[in-house]
């Protein structure tokens, strides 16, 4: 009889303990949840934007106001300043402006856009989640990703500014994994927690401090990522032409690993086919020296094969300085301290006052030669011996023979700062015993800007030519009409290098926070973004 009671015991025990034993795998199952990138920004209360729509002469004038009162608080402020705010605050008050209540809600809008960029929410903080998103890397060993950033879309921090702190997740990683893709989204596991830093992330051609809130501990990769999605408060604003650029880097990044994994000829003509391409539209985008190019030739003019000869020589400048930089200056600065040199500040500027200085010299040859012209001229009229078109064609040749000679340093001055691609394949090759296809990478690449440029200097004198031969309809304009172009052209390429020297060299890491841009913008900068 004891052996059913046994059994009854037991029975009821089972019962007992099942609804623990199914609250415990309960529990375990829904530990790691799934935290989109919305949930880790805290909801900000809705505001008013008055400076969205406002006229640029109403934000220009409250910022005028604005500096004054910062002056003042300084104990900075002068007469001028005081007088420019009197005139500003008649200006406002002539338009119907409040200038303390828009004071007020301008504070109201730094404080809402700080909560949006930096806020945490604590709806996953210390809590094992699942997340998706795309790495980022900040660190490799051995080949294998160490340290990374998981971003909320493709190309963040590299192709488009960082996100908000808010919308990066910080990962230490010790075991490594291979780099995917940029375009391929990974999915971890990890506990989720609220670390607060910067990173400097190398950019190869330069550096940039990216700050992060968010840091995942014990981290594992693996599953199927699903949709990424960032925050409706975060944007990627990924052009359609920084999203080309991206998907070519991707390309070329994976040709590159394949080359490294594999030697063959089909695998290498592919590689080098990318690079070319990967030249000719990276040429295209923002630098490069193009407008430089076509201020000189708008300028100086000349024939169809000065332009092809002008982008040549960039290219080859590119393919030397690339080898280079990365050969000398970059190896021996992570040899001596470990760490990369700062965004290659000295070629740049560098590179920049040489520019300055050609176009200083043009200018002056242009100057020169309006002066040698009226000179023949006064001397033709003198005399009556000699015919206005000889002494023309004299001092046109003059002008000639020295452009071709300043045609040369302004492919040195341009081609010297060494292209991003060229420096990624270097290092790439460098890194990995791959140094002669990563050069024979470089030279494709340099093809593809020769290409280009090329075709640049040559639509830049074709234009000017077009416009010559409609302004120009007789001798007299025609030389006029020359004077003048070189005049402005030389012009140009003084005042670009002069502005670009300018810009970088006050230009410090700092400036490229985007956190200071975001949180505390000046009031021009806030004025572009339609709050002042």
């Amino acid at each position: 009889m004891a052996a059913p009671s046994s059994i009854s015991s037991l029975r009821v025990v089972a019962l007992l303990a099942a609804p623990l034993l199914w609250a415990m795998l309960a529990v375990t199952v829904s530990a790691a949840q799934l935290a989109t990138w919305a949930s880790l920004a805290p909801s900000v209360e809705p505001y008013d934007d008055p400076f969205a729509e406002m006229p640029f002469e109403q934000i220009d004038t409250l910022r005028i106001i604005a500096r004054a009162d910062m002056a003042a608080a300084a104990g900075q402020l002068d007469e001028a300043m005081v007088e420019a705010a009197k005139q500003a605050r008649r200006r406002a008050k002539e338009a119907g402006l409040n200038v303390e209540a828009l004071f007020a809600q301008r504070a109201l809008i730094i404080q809402r856009r700080e909560k949006a960029a930096l806020g945490v929410t604590t709806t996953h903080l210390d809590k094992t989640v699942v997340m998706d998103g795309y790495a980022l890397p900040l660190r490799a060993e051995e080949g294998r990703v160490v340290e990374f950033l998981l971003v909320p879309w493709v190309g963040a921090c590299v192709h488009t500014p960082p996100p908000p702190a808010n919308q990066i997740v910080h990962i230490d990683y010790p075991q490594g994994f291979e780099a995917v893709s940029l375009f391929t989204p990974i999915r971890l596991e990890g506990r989720l927690t609220h670390r607060p830093a910067e990173y400097d992330l190398f950019l190869v051609d330069g550096t940039r401090r990216v700050a992060t809130s968010y840091a995942m501990e014990q981290a594992a990769i693996g599953g199927t990522p699903g949709e990424v999605v960032a925050a409706a408060s975060a944007s990627a604003d990924l052009s359609w032409f920084a999203a080309t650029q991206a998907w070519i880097t991707d390309i070329f990044t994976t040709a590159m690993r394949n080359l490294e994994q594999g030697r063959s000829a089909g695998t290498i003509g592919l590689a080098l086919l990318i690079a070319f391409a990967y030249g000719a539209i990276h040429t295209l985008g923002p630098g490069h020296g193009k407008a430089v190019v076509i201020s000189y030739f708008a300028g100086a003019g000349g024939s169809l094969r000065r332009g092809l000869v002008m982008g040549t020589r960039i290219a080859a400048m590119h393919v030397l300085s690339a080898v280079v930089v990365v050969f000398l200056l970059d190896f021996a600065v992570r040899q001596a301290t470990g760490a990369a040199p700062s965004d290659y500040r000295l070629i740049r500027l560098g590179s920049y006052a040489l520019i300055v200085a050609i176009g200083a010299v043009m200018l002056w040859r242009a100057l020169a030669a309006v002066r040698a012209q009226r000179a023949a001229e006064d001397h033709a009229h003198h005399h009556h011996l000699h015919h206005h078109d000889a002494h023309a064609g004299c001092t046109a040749c003059a002008a000639a023979n020295a452009g071709s000679k300043v045609g040369g340093w302004i492919a040195a001055a341009v081609g010297v700062v060494p292209c991003t691609g060229a420096l990624i394949v270097m290092l790439f090759g460098l890194a990995n015993d791959l140094v002669v296809p990563a050069v024979m990478m470089v030279v494709a690449i340099s093809a593809g800007m020769a290409l280009a440029m090329s075709a640049i200097g040559v639509a830049a004198i074709l234009g000017r030519n077009w416009t010559e031969a409609r302004v120009a309809v007789t001798p007299e304009r025609r030389i006029r009409f020359e004077a003048g172009a070189r005049i402005a052209g030389a012009a140009c390429v003084l005042v670009i290098g002069a502005t670009l020297f300018v810009v970088t060299f006050v230009q410090t890491p700092a400036a490229e926070s985007r956190l200071q841009a975001a949180v505390a913008p000046p009031l021009r900068t806030a004025a572009q973004e339609g709050t002042p």
